[in-house]
């Protein structure tokens, strides 16, 4: 069922350009003569007469003005005056359907409709409602019945033979054709469906007369004549339909539609070197249109993907002899990127060769460049990466995805003011619309930049506004609750960050470190030391630990200074000297010292 409020939208337009009561009056002239009954002789006094038309006149005034609740109010008065009253009977109609009120409104439009039965507003009004409720059966009498009062209007008639076809009505269905003709003059649309119909009834006869007929009011329109061979070529009359293209050869030699059909009529006789060399001579043509060039190559690829194991590289060499003498056919470019996604899913590379080429003529196309950029995010390739969302960013400034990945490409290659730059110009762009996660991920990478540069308040609000759009972001609150321990503040809720981090993604050696680190600062050594022993194995190879990408120096020099505190000064020094070894930013300047006392110094 469509939404109530869409068929009311539709009344309203359909009444738009009409003001006052809608009474038979309103009947356009011409139509004196149609067989339907007069309106219901109302039984009032002068004087009640002279009230209800006051306060309907009234209502209307009011209902121009946008005071609605006035008007329902005058309305539902003129009613309690005289139930009968079509107009007034319509205008209620109109607002308790706006209303919801869906049974009052129809009833009392049906009513407003019997009650003034020569009134082609009511029965208009009551047949888009239910033609918009898709309930053609019902609404079938009132444009019956609108066709006979307004027998000029065309629209009508069609509305009629849509409904007349879907209740399998052929006759009738023809009739209004008919109508529409007259109306209208010939049409090939027309023309056309009585075809169909008159084929649907086994009057054979008939249909290709409607066809020649069509034929004979546009004796130069060559597409008319061939329509009539390709149904006879349908109809397995083939010398005949041959004929016919012969008489457009004649006329058009060059017709791209007449080749168009020879190629039809080649393939269903099957002579297949006609066949063949039509198709080829039509594919590389200068003068043959894109759309007609595509169609051709989808049926070449249909045929040589069911033939035989070469079928698929004979499709590819066609395809590379075509985009060297059309070069800038983005149509065969995006037919080609169709084919290589559903026939040759294991080559990336050619895959992704033409959708940037793809990308190069037509930077609109986002699925192009969305692809893309998802590719080579995945490879890492980073310089090209900075240049599509580069690109990107010019020709799509609202899409947040160009600006988040121009932002990553540059961080990934330590171009960080750059970066920065790129995620603070990308949030500008966010929306009520734009994915969390994705607003969540920037202001995320936008917090580790500014703690880079010393920036550590910018880098707790960036952190708090990533956590606002996704609290569960893992990456977020580990590197908040371990800048949080570094600085000796707020460890409860650092601890409670970090925790989060790790029930989120328990084998991440990085939030396990950080855990330990956070309850080494509030001293509960032993706790420290069940995690941290996660991340480096007390009785792992020192080796295994170096060649870990996951356990830096800094991790090192932790895992020393938690099994210090916890009496293991052995296990410490080991620890301490790999760190020592490793090497890296963030190792404390009493390093040495430690090894030197065997002991843990606080920096």
């Amino acid at each position: 069922m469509l939404r109530r409020t869409s068929y009311i939208i539709t009344l309203l337009v359909v009444l738009a350009a009409c003001s006052g009561p809608k009474s038979a009056r309103d009947v356009p002239a011409g139509t004196a003569a149609v067989a339907t009954p007069p309106a219901v002789q109302l039984d009032l006094s002068p004087n009640e007469r002279a009230r209800i038309d006051y306060l309907y006149q009234e209502a209307m005034k009011q209902k121009m003005l946008g005071r609605h609740v006035e008007a329902f109010d005058l309305l539902r008065h003129c009613h309690e005056i005289c139930p009968d009253v079509p107009e007034v009977l319509y205008e209620l109609a109109l607002y308790r359907l706006y209303l919801r009120q869906d049974s009052l409104g129809l009833s009392d439009l049906r009513r407003a409709a019997a009650n003034d039965p020569r009134n082609t507003f009511y029965k208009e009004a009551l047949s888009t409602y239910y033609m918009n409720r898709q309930e053609a059966d019902r609404a079938l009498p009132y444009l019956e019945a609108l066709a006979a009062l307004l027998p000029r209007r065309s629209d009508i008639q069609a509305q009629l033979v849509t409904i007349y076809r879907a209740a399998d009505r052929p006759e009738d269905a023809i009739r209004a054709l008919n109508r529409i003709e007259v109306l209208e003059g010939k049409m090939a649309s027309v023309s056309y469906q009585k075809f169909t119909l008159y084929q649907q009834m086994g009057q054979e006869k008939k249909a290709f007369a409607e066809l020649e007929s069509l034929c004979k009011e546009y004796p130069h329109e060559m597409s008319y004549r061939l329509a009539i061979g390709n149904q006879l070529l349908e109809a397995e009359r083939v010398d005949e339909a041959l004929k016919v293209y012969e008489q457009v050869r004649k006329i058009e030699p060059e017709s791209p539609a007449l080749q168009l059909s020879m190629l039809e009529y080649y393939r269903h006789t099957g002579d297949s070197t006609r066949f063949y060399v039509l198709r080829d001579s039509m594919l590389y043509a200068p003068k043959t249109e894109t759309n007609v060039r595509v169609a051709l190559m989808r049926d070449l690829i249909a045929e040589e993907v069911r033939a035989d194991s070469l079928g698929r590289q004979r499709v590819v060499a066609t395809f590379d002899s075509l985009d060297r003498q059309y070069p800038k056919d983005l149509d065969l470019l995006q037919l080609r990127a169709a084919y290589l996604a559903t026939y040759d899913q294991q080559n990336d590379s050619d895959f992704v060769a033409v959708m940037d080429r793809i990308n190069e003529l037509e930077p609109s196309n986002t699925q192009a460049l969305f692809y893309l950029i998802q590719y080579y995010g995945e490879h890492k390739d980073f310089s090209r990466l900075e240049d599509l969302c580069r690109r990107g960013v010019l020709t799509h400034p609202e899409e947040l995805v160009c600006h988040f990945y121009l932002g990553l490409a540059l961080y990934q290659q330590d171009k960080k003011p750059e970066a920065m730059k790129a995620f603070q110009d990308g949030l500008v762009q966010k929306t009520d619309e734009s994915r969390p996660a994705m607003v969540a991920d920037m202001y995320s990478i936008l917090g580790d930049l500014y703690h880079e540069m010393g920036r550590d308040a910018e880098a707790y609000v960036a952190y708090d506004s990533c956590l606002t759009y996704q609290s569960d972001n893992a990456s977020c609150l580990n590197n908040y609750a371990y800048y949080l321990s570094l600085e000796n503040r707020d460890l409860d809720r650092a601890e409670e960050m970090s925790y989060r981090s790790i029930r989120l993604e328990p084998q991440n050696k990085t939030f396990l470190d950080t855990y330990a680190w956070i309850l080494f600062m509030k001293k509960r050594y032993s706790e420290a030391q069940h995690y941290i022993d996660r991340v480096c194995p007390p009785d792992s190879l020192d080796s295994v630990l170096l060649a870990d990408d996951f356990v830096s120096g800094v991790v090192l020099e932790h895992a020393g200074d938690i099994a210090a505190q916890n009496g293991l000064t052995e296990q410490a020094l080991r620890f301490w000297r790999l760190a020592q070894q490793a090497g890296g930013e963030g190792l404390t300047a009493v390093l040495p010292k430690k090894i030197r006392l065997k002991r843990y110094v606080q920096p």
